[in-house]
């Protein structure tokens, strides 16, 4: 039988070390200062090449860019600074099985906020959330749609035990229904995400319909998205392709630049990551270099109102990989999931209500009319700032997204 709760006595529940339905739940505090130190040794002593010989070619990270934020991360950046912010919301670990999980869970003081679930990818990690898990669960101005937020980390990434053999994002998708039902007692919750996190909401939206009641991808779902001339040779979608503008005519055409120009850390993390894992486990300055590259590749006004991706922000994430020891087990990710972003389309087997919101400097774009034969979308956001990143490359559209679908379509 499960077991419900008064608003007030979840909030206690998590104040305390306590047993929630059988699991243990822990409260648990960033505490990496320690480490700090051998990190900024290693990056003080990294030598870097005086000029590079591919130049501004396009061929990978920029090394002025790379030598500007070695001196930052020396004598400008402040980790503590960093982790305190990150301490102010409610983290946790819990045993599910064999597996130990690190999450954040935000509650409202509203009784009737909606549970919600936001999975992160790679290079990402709990902290792209740093923006919006506050607005979500306590709103202030106009709304009045809040959230129950949990953010919890993958496996092998932040402070979640590494995937095991054989482990796949469809189990990652079983053990937060877990997390979210068994542990935190929400009987019906929602989900969103986008990288890898799209997967792990794919899941759940497939495989666990009774409890997930809506869902919202960000910016990608998991397929391959078409190109111009793949809509335009199938029967089904080429009458729709002609009404496309001319700029979404060219989104499509441009898809095959993830695939041609940004696809090498996939092929190498699909096919050898203990290669570039150990090669990069104790280097932060080559953590920094591989995965900074994903972060900078996407809206050119990065860093200026509504992004908060700064320089700074790429640091902490970076630090977060190195000082949790975590950059080989995230990489294996990509190996442990093969052929999971594949070219044929996808479709949802249920009715459960889909959103999708889409970023102008995304990796890959999908129009609506391909969107709507995927799954039962009852919304369709458009947005001319933010990328990859969405939830620091636009904020606010972010929150406004979640607020839009789950408010609307969010039925217990």
């Amino acid at each position: 039988m499960r077991a419900f709760y008064t608003s007030s006595t979840l909030l206690s529940l998590l104040a305390l070390p306590s047993v929630t339905l059988g699991y243990n739940v822990k409260p648990f505090k960033l505490n990496l200062s320690s480490r700090v130190s051998h990190l900024k040794d290693l990056v003080k002593l990294t030598k870097l090449p005086e000029t590079s010989v591919l130049g501004k070619a396009g061929a990978g990270t920029d090394l002025n860019w790379l030598k500007d934020r070695q001196k930052d991360w020396v004598s400008g950046y402040d980790w503590n600074k960093e982790q305190t912010a990150m301490n102010r919301f409610n983290h946790s670990t819990v045993d599910i099985g064999n597996m130990t999980v690190h999450f954040i869970h935000q509650r409202s003081s509203d009784p009737n906020a909606i549970p919600l679930l936001l999975t992160h990818g790679w290079p990402g990690s709990f902290y792209e959330f740093n923006e919006v898990i506050g607005p979500l669960s306590n709103p202030r101005g106009k709304s009045n749609i809040s959230f129950h937020v949990v953010v919890p980390s993958l496996p092998g990434f932040g402070f979640t035990s590494p995937a095991p053999p054989g482990w796949t994002l469809n189990n990652t998708a079983d053990l937060f229904n877990t997390l979210l039902t068994a542990v935190l007692g929400y009987p019906s919750y929602t989900a969103t995400g986008g990288d890898w996190g799209c997967l792990v909401t794919w899941a759940l939206h497939n495989n666990h319909p009774d409890h997930v009641k809506a869902v919202l991808y960000t910016g990608l779902i998991p397929q391959t998205a078409p190109t111009y001339d793949d809509l335009k040779l199938d029967p089904h979608f080429a009458e729709e392709v002609d009404s496309l503008s001319e700029a979404q005519k060219q989104r499509l055409r441009d898809n095959t630049i993830f695939t041609t120009d940004l696809f090498g850390y996939f092929i190498e993390q699909s096919t050898r990551p203990a290669t570039i894992g150990l090669a990069l486990y104790d280097n932060p300055i080559g953590q920094l270099s591989w995965l900074s590259e994903l972060y900078l590749y996407g809206d050119p006004l990065i860093g200026t109102t509504p992004s908060v991706l700064s320089n700074n922000t790429i640091l902490t994430s970076v630090s977060l990989y190195y000082l949790t020891r975590t950059f080989e087990t995230a990489a294996n990710t990509y190996y442990q999931n093969p052929g999971q972003f594949w070219s044929n389309m996808r479709h949802a087997v249920n009715r459960v209500p889909m959103g999708f919101a889409e970023y102008l400097y995304e990796l890959q774009y999908y129009p609506e009319f391909y969107l709507q034969e995927v799954g039962n979308l009852v919304f369709h956001s458009v947005h001319d700032r933010g990328g990859h990143f969405s939830a620091l490359d636009n904020p606010p559209a972010y929150i406004d997204d979640i607020r839009t679908m789950m408010g609307r379509w969010y039925k217990p």
